[in-house]
């Protein structure tokens, strides 16, 4: 091969380069427009319509797309700002309303979420070794999963047979889709729980102590 056949061949592989790497480099910014595209926008909790909500939570490049301590305080956002009347209703309301396709989409992702969740506070019991400090843990997590079971009632009579109507029935769902290790950090923090829930029951319902009718003389 003459010099200039050498020269005239690494032109050809010089420009064949350029135009590959100008093709990658437009399926890149075509990928990243698309990706965009289809990412939907973090609602802003004050502001945003239930259905924006429900729906960014259901979109696998929603709420999922975030880190996990982020997904938790979104939610966490969500749920205090639900809890106020009118809120809660407009959500109640959206929720009768869906059609079959969205419903099933919101239940897969919230109880995903859930599961998190629930294994998240379980490792945390696990961790405790202190006999009160675990008692203090379970009471805590008590009262809260109490204070937002009108959340687990809504979805429950929304979606009936699909949902999970209370937290009983949301810790039995974790554990039967949990793998055995799961089950394992799981199973003692759902006994826990268990335990303190029916030790508070029977003292809201033991009878209280008669009072005095009249001051001893």
């Amino acid at each position: 091969m003459t010099t200039g056949e050498v020269k005239s061949t690494i032109k050809r592989h010089r420009t064949a380069a350029y135009a590959g790497g100008a093709v990658g480099l437009a399926l890149l910014v075509g990928w990243i427009a698309y990706n965009s595209a289809m990412t939907p926008a973090r609602p802003i909790i004050q502001t945003a319509t239930a259905g924006e909500v429900v729906e960014y939570i259901s979109n696998e490049r929603g709420l999922n797309s975030l880190a996990q301590i982020e997904q938790k305080q979104f939610l966490e956002q969500w749920k205090a700002q639900v809890m106020q009347e009118g809120p809660r209703k407009e959500l109640k309301e959206y929720f009768e309303g869906m059609d079959e396709d969205a419903r099933k989409r919101f239940v897969a992702a919230i109880t995903r979420h859930f599961k998190r969740a629930g294994m998240e506070d379980a490792r945390r019991y696990a961790q405790l070794t202190n006999p009160g400090d675990r008692n203090a843990f379970i009471s805590e997590r008590l009262d809260q999963y109490i204070s937002e079971g009108f959340l687990f009632k809504d979805l429950g009579r929304s979606f009936k047979s699909d949902f999970a109507g209370g937290p009983d029935e949301v810790q039995r769902w974790i554990m039967e889709n949990t793998t055995p290790e799961e089950r394992a950090v799981f199973e003692p923090y759902a006994d826990a729980l268990k335990r303190v829930r029916e030790q508070k029951r029977q003292q809201e319902q033991a009878p209280k102590s008669p009072t005095a009718s009249a001051t001893p003389r």
